[in-house]
């Protein structure tokens, strides 16, 4: 049986858990994309899933990684728009993708780096669609309703940015307490 869920999510973790939560009760993720999430029924809690932001890798990166993955056990569900899903058994043990502080702050430098590029490009495009809104080809509402998009989206990127600023700090906290 499948089952398709529309939920649109802010922040990769919870929606990480969500996904989790939802391999508890049996739906274990079969393809996500944009908010669409699509599961299969199956044994409740057989399987931990991680999701990881991969849309720096070149293509031969990837699929070395995505080998590296296979051989240690774990299975690539699906990649969309630089996410990928990954799951492996709940039985073979703890799962996590990042084993220490370093390599978790530079994977979460890479994911605001790309946040920050796709802001900044939303705001640039939000003031221009907003400063050439009437050229007198009446596109002026086209141009404002762009404009407000662009602006929107800038908008709800500050709270991924934000929280990924949060949770690097507080990993280079830890990192500094133990050195």
């Amino acid at each position: 049986m499948k089952k398709v869920v529309y939920r649109f999510y802010l922040d990769y973790e919870n929606e990480e858990n969500w996904i989790n939560e939802m391999s508890a009760k049996g739906w274990h993720l079969e393809k996500f994309a944009l908010g669409r999430f699509t599961f299969t029924k199956g044994k409740p809690g057989k399987y931990v899933y991680r999701n990881e932001f991969i849309s720096e890798m070149k293509t031969k990166e990837k699929t070395e990684y995505f080998e590296f993955l296979s051989d240690s056990g774990i299975i690539v569900i699906h990649e969309f728009g630089g996410w990928v899903y990954i799951k492996k058994e709940a039985n073979e043990g703890p799962f996590e993708l990042f084993t220490d502080n370093d390599s978790h702050i530079a994977y979460y430098n890479r994911m605001m780096n790309f946040f920050i590029a796709i802001f900044f490009v939303n705001v640039f495009f939000g003031i221009l669609n907003f400063n050439i809104m009437d050229d007198g080809k009446n596109l002026g509402y086209v141009k404002m309703t762009a404009g407000s998009l662009n602006i929107m989206v800038a908008f709800l990127l500050m709270f991924p940015i934000y929280k990924i600023i949060r949770r690097k700090k507080e990993l280079e906290k830890q990192q500094q307490f133990f050195e």
